[in-house]
C-alpha cells in the first residue's frame, strides 16, 4: 500500500488548489461567498467554468468521452481541495454520479451525457438517503415497468441539477436510476443544510427513468460518495486546524502568544493526531478502491474518523478561536458549518459504527 501520489495525481492537486485559491482567496472569499450563499442555488457558476475549462470536471471519466482517465484517488485529491477551500459547488455529487454513469451505464447513456459533465454543461446530483432510513442498500424507493416511486431526501444541488442518479429497489435487486429533473411526477420540498446549502427533499411519483447497469452500480455509488465526503471533511479539517495554528500563533495574551500555553499547544497536538487519523484512513479507502480492491471496511473506518473525530475538530477550533470562531466576517465559521454538514452525510458515527460493527460480525 503506497500514498505517494503520481505525477498526475499532484498535478491534480496543484491545478485544483490554484483555481481555488485564485478564486477563493482570502482577499475575496468572504464577500464572495456571502453572496452565493445567500442565493438560491449555492452555486459559483464561474468558478464551476474555469474547473471545466482545466479538465478537472472529468478527471475521473474515460479518455474516450473527453475526461483524463484517473482513479478515485485522484478524485479524492479533487474534493480535498475544495474542502480546503469551502467552494459552493456539485464537485461531490456530480463527479460520483458521472463515475457511476461511465463505469456501469450503457455507451448510449455515456455518449449523451458525460462529454456535457465533461465541458461544464451538464449537473449531476444524487439521491440514496431516505427519511429515518440509513439502510441505503436497501432502498424502498421502486423502480418498476420503467417508472420510480418515492422518496428521496438531503438530495443536495436540485435546483442547478439536469440529472439525478437515484438508488431504487426493482424485482432483480437494488439498482441506480437515471431521472431526468424535467420528468413528470416530481415534486420537491426546499430546505437548508447546517452550512446554508439548499437542500431539497424530492418525491417521484410514477417518474419515468433509466436503468443503468446492476446492483453492482449500487455499491459503485455508495462506496465513492463515502469516499468523496470523507476526503471534502479532510480538506475542511485540514484547513481549520490551519487557520487555528495560524491564530494561535498570533494571538497575544499576558504578553506571549497563546499557542505557547501548555493547554493550548496539547489541544492542537490531538487535533493534529485526528486529522492525520481521518487522512489515513481516507487515503487507505481510496487507494483499495483505485485498485479494484474490497474497502468497505476501510470506508466505515474513514467515516468514523471523517465524523466522530472531525466534531473534535471543530470543537477545539471554535474553542482555540474564542468569539473570533464565530465572527461571519472571519473564514472559520464556514469550516465548522461544513464540518457539522459532512459529519452527518450518509450517516454520523454511530450509525457509522453500527454498519462497521455488522460487517465484521458477518
Amino acid at each position: 500500500m503506497d500514498f505517494t501520489p503520481t505525477v498526475e495525481q499532484e498535478a491534480v492537486t496543484s491545478l485544483a488548489d490554484q483555481i481555488f485559491g485564485d478564486a477563493l482567496s482570502p482577499e475575496l472569499q468572504s464577500q464572495r461567498l456571502r453572496v452565493i450563499e445567500s442565493g438560491d442555488d449555492w452555486f459559483d457558476d464561474d468558478l464551476w467554468r474555469l474547473l471545466a475549462d482545466a479538465g478537472l470536471l472529468g478527471i475521473t471519466l474515460s479518455t474516450d468521452i473527453g475526461g483524463a482517465g484517473l482513479d478515485a484517488v485522484a478524485l479524492a485529491l479533487l474534493v480535498r481541495t475544495q474542502g480546503a477551500h469551502v467552494a459552493p459547488l456539485p464537485l461531490l455529487p456530480s463527479s460520483v454520479a458521472a463515475f457511476v454513469v461511465d463505469h456501469h451505464g450503457s455507451p448510449a447513456q455515456r455518449e449523451r451525457l458525460l462529454p456535457g459533465i465533461v465541458d461544464g454543461s451538464q449537473v449531476l446530483t444524487v439521491g440514496v438517503q431516505e427519511l429515518l432510513d440509513d439502510r441505503l442498500n436497501m432502498p424502498t424507493c421502486i423502480f418498476a415497468h420503467g417508472q420510480v416511486t418515492g422518496t428521496k431526501v438531503v438530495v443536495e444541488h436540485f435546483e442547478v441539477a439536469n440529472r439525478l442518479l437515484v438508488t431504487a429497489s426493482s424485482p432483480s435487486g437494488p439498482c441506480c436510476v437515471l431521472v431526468d429533473k424535467s420528468a413528470s411526477g416530481i415534486s420537491v420540498t426546499s430546505g437548508r443544510s447546517t452550512r446554508l446549502q439548499p437542500l431539497s427533499q424530492v418525491t417521484f411519483k410514477n417518474t419515468p427513468g433509466e436503468l443503468v447497469g446492476d446492483s453492482s452500480a449500487v455499491q459503485a455509488l455508495l462506496a465513492h460518495l463515502r469516499l468523496a465526503i470523507c476526503a471534502t471533511q479532510l480538506g475542511v479539517t485540514e484547513q481549520a486546524l490551519a487557520l487555528t495554528a495560524e491564530y494561535a500563533t498570533n494571538r497575544q495574551q499576558f504578553g506571549r502568544p497563546i499557542a505557547t500555553f501548555q493547554a493550548v499547544g496539547q489541544r492542537l497536538a490531538d487535533q493534529f493526531v485526528n486529522v492525520g487519523g481521518i487522512r489515513l484512513a481516507t487515503l487507505s479507502a481510496a487507494w483499495r478502491l483505485a485498485n479494484n480492491l474490497d474497502a468497505e471496511e476501510d470506508l466505515l473506518v474513514a467515516k468514523w474518523w471523517a465524523s466522530e473525530r472531525a466534531t473534535e475538530v471543530a470543537h477545539a477550533t471554535q474553542h482555540i478561536h474564542g468569539g473570533m470562531g464565530m465572527a461571519t466576517d472571519y473564514p472559520l465559521h464556514r469550516y465548522t458549518l461544513w464540518n457539522k454538514h459532512l459529519t452527518t452525510s450518509l450517516g454520523a458515527g454511530n450509525q457509522t459504527l453500527r454498519h462497521l460493527g455488522a460487517l465484521l460480525a458477518n
